[in-house]
């Protein structure tokens, strides 16, 4: 018999493959026993045997379900009391009639114990430090937990796999699974790669949390500025942070909860960088429901993993200073806008994703024309064509959240500075040629396109061998097309669809706005300011590339990820 028939044969015995699963959780939970109670606990706290009290309940726990599971270990060989045919038989039809629950509450057990795993491997965020006396303690029956909740995962979906196909909700099971891991995996790579370049704990220009704190006080300005005050704004003896101030309204239940001081901005950035990605795969899934792209699961992946570690996406996330925050905010608040009109939400939500979009970086107004598109696209093809007494309603009951958010970044700069178009950018302490530059020419001026142009598309790095940065980008910016080489896609000839011109209307006047503004966004690597249209200008790289990612697009995508950890280094330490 050929070995495939073996195979086969093997599979059918759905008992013995029990029996082998069963086997391999008593292995690996003997091992983890072992070496759970051979280390022993502090001088100080050992009570009986060198364990702690702590762990000493822990492994009496540990020992039993060990024995639980050698039991199972051994009704699994063979039926040897007459009642236990009738108990599995039980316990089949009932897990037969439960298969999505008894799913969910594995997934849920896999996913919380691999999460402690992951975010315990050190270096431990500094917003997390608090798990590590848990890994200290019960790295083994965690650890054991993990791993049956992964093996009882995979054996129930092989046991009743024509089953789990044909519910809906097994599907929404596995896609929760995958966004859980998309968020972890991103936060944990984004920690670590913080760590790799020495950028841990580092709070320089962390004004986002003590200003929480202070609107937790009744006060608008900085009550105890840091002695380093570059680009706040000095208002009748007072120091106030001149950004619009949704990233520390977000922040204040964790001031009120933790302490103001205790709020790691990096982590606070790096948890809504993953809430980012996870966020832009939902947005490809949606694109593909509606067959709007065309590409595979993987190549998706891949432009999700362009998305988070191929573009300034990558450095500004994980800073933690408040101009980034605010970026990584405004990512996060268009990205949702977009997939609540993909799924055709209320636009009341979708007004008040852009709004508070718009309370982070007024510029995220600009994308609101992408939203509008995607909803006449679908009102076209699920209605056979455009009814414009009901896009009129939408638009204006999107545009009331907006509204109210203008109007209350308007009434936030009067509160603080008397004047309700003064957002304090005039007189900031920052760089003395941008502060120049608004108070000649303005916020806003064609005097600054040639400029900006020439740092979003052209600024090349030099060249200076044998030194620690041997290419030395700008600090001024660095072309897009050499931070995120794999945008050179978008030259394309795209279909005339209201979506796509959607996509193209909301990168072009966040652009032209850009163009025209006094600020270039230095000191940076690379144009931190593209983040402002990172989510079109990704949506529209799917469509370029059509059914399938080429390899020589996947060659691209992995130098983007060098050159922006290389960008990281260079932007925290040189």
């Amino acid at each position: 018999m050929k070995m495939t028939e073996y195979f086969r044969e093997f599979l059918k015995n759905k008992r013995q493959i029990i029996t082998i699963v069963l086997s391999l959780m008593t292995i690996v939970g003997s091992i983890l026993f072992a070496s759970f109670v051979y280390s022993p606990s502090e001088v100080g706290q050992q009570i009986y045997l060198g364990l702690s009290r702590v762990r000493l309940i822990t492994a009496f726990f540990f020992f039993f379900f060990l024995l639980v599971n050698i039991g199972a270990v051994f009704l699994s060989i063979n039926k040897w009391w007459h009642w236990q045919e009738n108990f599995e038989e039980i316990l089949q039809l009932w897990i037969l009639k439960k298969t999505t629950l008894v799913l969910a509450v594995f997934y849920l057990l896999t996913v919380t114990m691999g999460a402690i795993l992951l975010l315990t491997i050190r270096p431990i965020p500094v917003s997390l430090i608090f798990l590590e006396p848990v890994r200290v303690r019960l790295l083994g029956p965690i650890t054991w937990l993990f791993i049956i909740g992964s093996l009882v995962i995979v054996l129930i979906k092989f046991l009743f796999a024509e089953k789990l196909e044909k519910e809906e909700n097994y599907h929404l099971l596995d896609k929760l699974l995958l966004i859980s891991g998309i968020v972890l995996f991103t936060f944990f790579f984004y920690e670590h790669i913080a760590s790799l370049i020495g950028w841990v704990g580092k709070i320089k220009y962390s004004y986002w949390n003590l200003l929480a704190g202070n609107f937790l006080d009744g006060r608008l300005f900085l009550s105890n500025p840091p002695h380093n005050t570059h680009d706040l704004t000095l208002y009748k003896g007072e120091w106030y942070v001149p950004s619009p101030p949704v990233p520390a309204i977000l922040m204040m239940p964790l001031a009120y909860l933790v302490g103001a001081e205790n709020i790691s901005t990096a982590d606070f950035s790096m948890f809504f960088s993953a809430v980012n990605t996870a966020v832009m795969f939902l947005i490809f899934d949606q694109l593909i429901r509606r067959h709007w792209v065309v590409l595979s699961r993987t190549s998706v992946l891949w432009l999700v993993i362009l998305f988070a570690f191929g573009t300034p996406h990558l450095w500004v996330g994980i800073s933690g200073r408040f101009w980034f925050v605010s970026q990584i905010l405004t990512v996060t608040f268009l990205a949702l806008a977009i997939l609540a009109a993909l799924k055709s939400w209320s636009p009341w939500i979708i007004g008040i994703c852009i709004g508070l979009a718009v309370g982070t970086r007024p510029n995220g107004l600009m994308s609101w024309p992408f939203v509008f598109a995607i909803t006449m696209q679908i009102m076209k093809e699920e209605q056979g064509g455009i009814n414009f007494k009901k896009i009129f309603a939408w638009s204006l009951k999107s545009a009331i959240p907006i509204t109210a958010a203008i109007l209350g970044l308007l009434f936030y700069n009067y509160a603080r500075f008397e004047n309700f178009l003064d957002f304090g950018y005039v007189t900031i302490n920052g760089d003395p040629g941008i502060v120049e530059n608004a108070k000649t020419h303005g916020l806003f001026s064609t005097y600054f396109i040639p400029y900006n142009l020439r740092v979003m598309l052209f600024y090349l790095p030099k060249i200076l061998w044998g030194t620690r940065w041997p290419i030395l980008p700008s600090g001024a910016g660095m072309s897009i097309f050499l931070t995120t080489p794999p945008l050179i896609y978008l030259f394309h000839r795209y279909e005339g669809r209201w979506w796509i011109i959607g996509a193209w209307a909301a990168v072009l006047l966040n652009l032209m706005l850009l163009l025209l503004y006094h600020n270039s966004g230095k000191d940076q690597f690379g144009y931190r300011y593209i983040l402002d249209v990172l989510v079109p200008l990704v949506v529209l790289l799917a469509v370029a590339l059509g059914k399938k990612i080429p390899w020589h697009f996947i060659l691209l995508l992995f130098l983007s990820i060098v050159i922006n950890i290389y960008g990281a280094d260079w932007f925290m330490n040189g």
